[in-house]
């Protein structure tokens, strides 16, 4: 009798133990799974993104004739991280450049004397329709950025996104091809001029981009001028173009 007891003891220890290491069911490692998935943010959607745009430039001097459209683009290489508790809202974070043009007939330098940022205007005879004497004068302003947005996405296709980017500027520079302006007859010039100094070091613009899938609308705002404060022109660019998410 103490045998047998013994045996169903040992019988029912063993059985425990193999309960215990058993391999999790289907249904167990679906539930597993589930969990680890709702703890860890989920990167899709709208990850690479191209901003094609006209800028509108604010504060220019009102005497030049500043062109009707300066293309520009705006890159964006993004994460999105969906919130667990609306699938419908997303917090995108990443990194950017964007570039401005701007076109007139005016030449920007630094004047030493006064330490400013300053336009001149090109003579009347350079710029006449009849014989133009000069191909481009064209400002380029570049920046380095991390995009930070909100993100909403409709079941439909339809999404918005609202957002700021803050970053470092990258460069601003003027290039001018043509004839001399300086009063030399029959001498062409083409340069690029980037010596300038009193430029603002960082940048900040909102934006708003609003579309249906891949395509939409985009809009900016830079919220600082390009120059710092009474040593440049107070100018700052908005613009208004398209946007392509590629995936």
């Amino acid at each position: 009798m103490k045998k047998l007891f013994v045996i169903v003891i040992f019988c029912a220890f063993f059985t425990g133990l193999s309960a215990q290491t058993e391999p999790a069911t289907a249904t167990e490692k679906g539930e597993k799974a589930t969990t680890e998935k709702a703890e860890k943010p989920l990167v899709v959607r709208d990850r690479l993104i191209f901003d094609i745009y006209h800028s509108f430039w604010m504060g220019t001097p009102s005497q030049g004739n500043f062109k009707k459209f300066n293309p520009g683009f705006n890159v964006s290489a993004m994460w999105d991280f969906m919130l667990p508790q609306n699938k419908s809202i997303s917090f995108g974070l990443g990194v950017g450049f964007t570039y401005y043009t701007q076109y007139s007939d005016c030449i920007i330098k630094h004047d030493i004397a006064s330490d400013l940022a300053r336009y001149y205007i090109l003579p009347e005879d350079f710029t006449s329709s009849d014989e133009k004497r000069f191909k481009y004068s064209r400002v380029s302003y570049m920046n380095c950025n991390i995009p930070i947005e909100i993100r909403y996405r409709h079941k439909s296709g339809f999404k918005l996104d609202i957002g700021v980017h803050v970053g470092l500027v990258a460069g601003f520079a003027h290039r001018y091809k043509g004839e001399n302006y300086n009063g030399v007859e029959g001498e062409y010039l083409n340069y690029k001029n980037r010596d300038f100094y009193n430029k603002q070091k960082f940048s900040a613009d909102v934006y708003l981009r609003m579309g249906w899938k891949s395509f939409g609308i985009y809009y900016s705002y830079q919220l600082n001028k390009v120059f710092e404060t009474g040593k440049g022109p107070k100018m700052n660019p908005m613009s208004l173009g398209i946007s392509i998410a590629l995936f």
